[in-house]
This record gives C-alpha cells, structure tokens and sequence, in this order.
C-alpha cells in the first residue's frame, strides 16, 4: 500500500513532482520529528525552572540544595539578569521548536550552553556543593538528547532532499 504525495518542485517553470511513500517510512519520519521535539521541549522546561529559579532566590535555594540561601542585593540583580537571559532563552527555543529541522543550529548552540553549565556544575560538586549531582545528571542527559535531535534534524533533511 502506497500515498501519493504531491509536492511541487521548481526548476525554471513550476513543475509537479508525485512521489510515493511507503505509509512505514511516513510513520519513522514521525517518530523521527517527535524524538526531535523531544529535546526542544526538554530544554523549554529545564530554562523555564532555571529562570525562574534565578528570578526568585528562594527558588534557587531549593534548586541548588541551599535552603538557607539568602543572597545580598548585588547577588540578587546579577541572578536576575541571568533570569532575564534564561527566559529570553526559553523563548528562543518556543521558536525554534515550531520548525525544528530548519531551525535546528538553535538546539546545537543550547547543547554547548548546556556543557558549559555542567562544567560550572563539576566545579561547584568537585568544591564540595554534593547536591549539585542532580544538576550533573540532568545536564548530561539534556545534552545527549540535544546533539541527537541535532543529528536527526540534519539527516531529516538530507532525507527529505532525496526524496524530493
């Protein structure tokens, strides 16, 4: 059982291309872009507790396992342009999610700001803050799904470029 897709395809007059697709290699793509999303919406979630995190020391405290965190003023505005940066961030990332293979140098760029928050991460657990295993872990795997989703955006395309 085959579907006929219709796709135009210009050269120099528009011309109609049809093309079968297997319903089977239609349900991979699928499982393919939601794999693909995945990582996206991963990284919306872990900024959004981030900035909010940031904004609110208390927050923080409880993220970071220092519940008697209690930063002065001058702590408290540098968290909040972090705050500031990590929602813009988190917008970003909407955006980049509702056309994930197009846009996709976004997850690229969020997977080397996440490596970089493990390494502040390893330096605070190596300096003795024990409780920051959880936020080693968390960045590992955030990570690891967001170079893949980079990687199966890319061959996502290359595929749709062949078939066409």
């Amino acid at each position: 059982m085959t579907l006929v897709v219709f796709h135009a395809k210009t050269t120099n007059r528009t011309a109609i291309n049809v093309r079968k697709l297997k319903p089977s290699n239609m349900n991979g793509q699928k499982k393919r872009l939601f794999l693909i999303k995945t990582a996206y919406w991963l990284g919306i979630i872990a900024d959004t507790i981030w900035a909010v995190g940031l904004l609110f020391p208390q927050i923080f405290g409880i993220l970071t396992g220092t519940v008697d965190f209690n930063p002065n003023l001058q702590f408290r505005l540098i968290m909040s342009i972090g705050g500031i940066l990590m929602a813009g961030w988190t917008i970003l990332l909407i955006w980049a999610v509702r056309k994930p293979i197009e846009r996709r140098f976004i997850i690229l760029l969020t997977a080397i700001l996440v490596a970089g928050l493990f390494i502040v991460a390893l330096i605070g657990y190596s300096e003795g803050n024990t409780s920051n295993i959880w936020i080693l872990i968390k960045n590992s795997i955030l990570f690891i799904f967001m170079v893949t989703s980079y990687m199966l955006a890319k061959k996502y395309e290359k595929m749709q470029l062949i078939e066409t």
